[in-house]
């Protein structure tokens, strides 16, 4: 009796832990790492962040109520990698990746399936290959950092809301080959500043360009004869339509009857209307600060370069900030106008201002490059003090020549460049010189895998660990960003380089609120082992370099700067031969004394040799002038048989 007692005691006992297993189970998050099938030969893995499919075919088209396997992680997704032999990405692949800034897809994508890429918010660029026929209904919708895309010349169809709310995209052209352009296609895009429409089509669809109010120049073909419902409403900023056709007035009477409160832009034939020009201007709340903006937009075979250049005007009167009615109204009395840097004058009315430029760029090829390099010696032309360039140019691959970079180094342009992986390098070309860059290519990608315990890596221990992969030598100062998981936004990420069995610490910073963290490096070595430790203890947070991205945060004026306000050192600097600073003064310091004790040897022998000569070859002033060879060599032996005899002794 007392064992069947015990025997259902010990079974309920068991049923309860199992009970207790199963819903602490369930209570405890899954993990973001994993793996599985995403469509009839193809496969999926997410570890670290980086999300890889590969195999052959098409990608699952899932649903609202099949989401893809990794949508519970998408948030923590940073880079996709899609391998050659894909063919299709399926409808919702990417629904809310908001982390993943650029992802590369392979030459055998036909087609992009409904909302595939939908509010992924931080993508940049998206290279779409030239046998791409679809675009799907919503694919790109609310990817608000979206620039530089160019539509290939096979594409032929364009979804519903298909670039919708993609408010960085500042151009596109429509290439010849669409025959199914969808409504509300660019609605929303409030960067763009110019649209050209190369497909013959006969009606430009329902609010096509709706709210887009940095328009200025729309170039449509001649077999356009309607403009659909609302399609240029709140288009105030347009101001030239490119138009060849025969129906020009049916053009204008829809122009008017779509806009908001009539069109006032004006037609042109088609090729004569130039780039587009959005020009902007503001006023602050308390009147003191006065902005204006003009953005161009120029688009060739082998580039896509848009320019903006802001201007900030602040103003005074005899020496004391004012607003611009103030400034105005003294002006009036007679007040003197004195332009000046900070807009600060002792007497009469100051306009100080600042100017900065930004140059956004996708490049293509060599060409596009030279293309840039003009763009940006244009904008430098009429610099003035205070006046700031930056560039950010995007390449269609990982890899980018020497000689290119050398175009942007002669005009001391702050560069980044986004390679097709993702991985971007910040680059201060007023720091490195046109001689710092080799002739041949650099490979710009990297791949960032988590150490499961760093510690026993490489002897430093923290809360995680990753291993930093990069694929070529950089032998220029630059500053790298190394894609981590969300969750280490805001904490402490230390760079750490391991040469045989010695690792030393590159650089601390703090990662920004998408992951990464940012690098400044003077030269990287593939063939060197690097590691990135997360809050590692012997690292004091207060130490760690602040990215520009949270600058202001934490009160800071400038990048490259420490917490407490130090001003950080680049470290880890590396000769051309891909060795590191104290490697290099080790061999030099070996090759140097090597080469004293050579020429020290030379000099004793040298010396020797001459006093021999010297000794044997003048002959007695008495003498007739010629040498005794036997008497020479007789001496010579005695010589060598003192020296041996003194050896023995």
């Amino acid at each position: 009796m007392k064992c069947d007692f015990v025997r259902e005691t010990g079974k309920a006992a068991v049923c309860i832990l199992l009970l207790f297993a199963v819903v602490l189970c369930l209570s405890v998050p899954a993990r973001a790492d994993g793996s599985g099938t995403c469509g009839e030969g193809l496969s999926w893995t997410l570890s670290g962040g980086v999300l890889s499919i590969g195999g052959t075919g098409a990608m699952t088209d899932f649903s609202d109520k099949n989401m893809p396997p990794w949508y519970e992680q998408a948030s923590e997704i940073v880079t996709v990698s899609i391998g050659e032999g894909v063919t299709r990405i399926g409808t919702l692949a990417f629904y809310g990746c908001t982390l993943v800034q650029r992802a590369a897809l392979p030459t055998t994508v036909t087609a992009i399936g409904d909302r595939a890429f939908m509010n992924c918010g931080s993508l940049r660029y998206l290279n779409l290959p030239d046998g791409l026929t679809r675009i799907g209904e919503s694919a790109f919708e609310s990817c608000e950092a979206l620039n530089g895309i160019r539509l290939p010349s096979g594409l032929g169809v364009i979804g519903d809301f298909a670039f919708y709310r993609c408010t960085s995209l500042s151009t596109i052209s429509i290439p010849s080959s669409v025959w199914r352009l969808g409504a509300v296609a660019f609605a929303c895009c409030t960067g763009l500043v110019e649209a050209r429409i190369l497909c013959p089509i006969s009606r430009l669809p329902d609010w096509t360009f709706y709210g887009c109010t940095a328009l200025s120049m729309v170039s449509l073909p001649e077999t356009i004869t309607e403009v659909g419902e609302l399609c240029f409403f709140n288009c105030d900023n347009l101001e030239t339509i490119s138009y060849e056709g025969s129906s020009e007035s049916v053009i204008t009477e829809s122009l008017d009857a779509s806009s908001e409160q009539g069109s006032s832009a004006s037609i042109v034939e088609e090729g004569s209307a130039g780039s587009g020009i959005y020009t902007e201007e503001s006023i602050s709340e308390d009147g003191y600060l006065a902005v204006a903006s003009v953005t161009t937009v120029e688009e060739t075979e082998n580039s896509i370069i848009t320019v903006t250049e802001k201007s900030e005007y602040t103003f005074s009167v005899d020496g004391h900030a004012s607003t611009i009615e103030e400034a105005a109204a003294a002006m009036e009395e007679g007040a003197e106008y004195r332009p000046s840097t900070y807009g600060m004058v002792t007497t009469g009315v100051g306009v100080g201002s600042e100017t900065e430029v930004f140059i956004q760029a996708s490049v293509d090829n060599s060409q596009g490059w030279t293309e840039l390099e003009k763009t940006i010696q244009a904008a430098g032309a009429s610099q003035t003090e205070g006046k700031n360039i930056q560039v950010s140019v995007q390449i269609p691959d990982t890899t980018v020549s020497g000689e290119d970079l050398r175009k942007t180094a002669a005009n001391r342009a702050e560069l980044s460049v986004t390679a097709a992986d993702g991985t971007t390098w910040l680059i201060d070309q007023s720091v490195n010189r046109i001689r710092d860059y080799r002739e041949e290519s650099y490979d710009l990608s990297l791949s960032v895998s988590e150490v499961a315990d760093i510690s026993s890596r490489i002897g430093i221990g923290g809360e995680t660990g990753y291993e930093v992969v990069f694929q070529s030598d950089v032998d220029f100062q630059a500053t790298v960003g190394v894609p981590l998981k969300v969750e280490d936004g805001r904490k402490t990420a230390t760079l750490y380089q391991k040469v045989g069995s010695e690792t030393t610490a590159v650089q601390s910073v703090v990662v920004d609120d998408n992951g990464i963290a940012w690098f400044s490096v003077a030269s990287v070595d593939k063939r060197t082992d690097y590691y990135v430790v997360v809050n590692t203890p012997e690292v004091e947070p207060e130490n760690a370099v602040i990215p520009a991205s949270l600058a202001r945060d934490f009160n800071l004026d400038s990048t490259l700067i420490g917490a407490d306000g130090t001003q950080y050192k680049v470290t880890g600097r590396s000769s051309r031969w891909g060795i590191s600073g104290k490697q290099f003064a080790i061999y030099a310091a070996i090759g140097l004394g090597a080469l004293v004790f050579l020429v020290t040897l030379i000099m004793i022998t040298l010396n020797k040799l001459a006093k021999s000569k010297a000794k044997y070859a003048v002959p007695p002033p008495d003498s007739s002038g010629d040498i005794d060879e036997e008497a020479l060599r007789l001496e010579l032996m005695k010589e060598l048989l003192e020296e041996k005899t003194e050896k023995k002794e």
